[in-house]
């Protein structure tokens, strides 16, 4: 691992994975060019406090679900079969639907038998 990155360094470790999962020296190292990066520095600051805030956002979503906490996101089975039925429709109406071509060929002959 090198010890000063350059842009394209940063940028492919930061679009590859989190930044977090570099070796210590790593993350110093990443974190000290974004810091005084006049090129690239501020978008990926903002790429890593997108990181960031998806980690945490994870770990929360795991501690309320681990923990079966009234708090966590739970769908009641009234509702979800609702939303299923819902799904099932649509699917249902776009299946139903006439195919492009239908439609096409079905005003082609429409036209001509306007015009003959």
């Amino acid at each position: 691992m090198p010890l000063f990155f350059t842009c394209k360094q940063v940028s492919n470790h930061l679009s590859k994975e989190d930044y977090e999962k570099l070796s210590p020296l790593g993350k110093v190292s990443l974190k000290f060019h974004v810091l005084i990066c006049p090129v690239c520095g501020a978008y990926n600051r903002q790429v890593m406090k997108f990181q960031d805030m998806t980690r945490k956002l994870r770990f929360r979503e795991e501690q309320l679900l681990e923990a079966d906490s009234p708090d966590a996101p739970h769908l009641e089975a009234e509702k979800r079969e609702k939303i299923k039925a819902a799904l099932r429709a649509a699917s249902a109406e776009k299946t139903a639907e006439p195919s492009p071509d239908a439609l096409t060929s079905g005003s082609e002959t429409d036209s001509e038998t306007k015009a003959g």
